[in-house]
């Protein structure tokens, strides 16, 4: 009787935990994005570096005002600064700032808030190593002038899946249909209709190499 006790209390907490997002983000290798084969360069760096981060041994935790890894956990764009600094790009800081840098350096495609799906052909253009932009996500304090509020990282569709997926960090998007928290890979799906969160757009600066 304790023993199945003991199962169904731990089945319980497993799946309370599951529900509060506690799940690690997912990893995948280069070779398992359809893409990667065709990347070269800047892109290809980026999606190197990022994959690598996400496969280390310790599970980065989502943690808000941090852009260093040695901290334990990473914020959205924190991660983005993180990553394009490893390739030799020193990009703003805030994920506001960051959109105004890939809109001023004219790399910005802007998305209409029509479009549901990333099939659309608003997305003919995305290719592995964009910045993709969100507003709505939560209610920024900083008085940002740029209604952004949320960054990842493009990565390409999994082989495995056909799914488009994204890197980055977050304390709540899904991968594969389990809510995750932390640094990592994530399904890309854009908000569904109604939702307060926004999708805006995607782009990355030319970077020479």
């Amino acid at each position: 009787m304790t023993a199945r006790i003991s199962l169904a209390a731990l089945v319980a907490i497993t799946s309370v935990a599951a529900a509060e997002g506690s799940a690690r983000p997912g990893s995948l290798k280069p070779e398992d994005l359809k893409e990667y084969a065709s990347l070269s360069g800047a892109r290809k760096r980026i999606v190197d570096e990022s994959l690598q981060l996400a496969a280390k041994d310790s599970w980065l935790k989502y943690r808000f005002g941090s852009a260093d890894p040695i901290s334990g956990g990473l914020d959205c764009s924190g991660a983005v600064f993180y990553i394009l600094q490893q390739v030799g790009v020193d990009p703003p800081r805030s994920s506001a700032a960051q959109f105004t840098w890939v809109k001023e350096e004219n790399a910005l495609i802007e998305v209409s808030a029509s479009v549901l799906s990333t099939g659309d052909t608003a997305f003919n253009a995305l290719k592995p190593g964009d910045l993709l932009f969100w507003s709505g996500t939560y209610e920024p304090t900083d008085g940002r002038t740029v209604p952004v509020s949320h960054v990842q990282i493009f990565l390409g569709h999994e082989k495995s899946t056909g799914e488009p997926v994204m890197v980055g960090s977050s304390d709540g998007r899904a991968y594969r249909g389990t809510k995750r928290v932390g640094y990592g890979v994530f399904d890309f799906k854009l908000p569904k209709a109604g939702s307060k969160a926004k999708f805006l757009g995607y782009g990355l600066p030319k970077i020479s190499g």
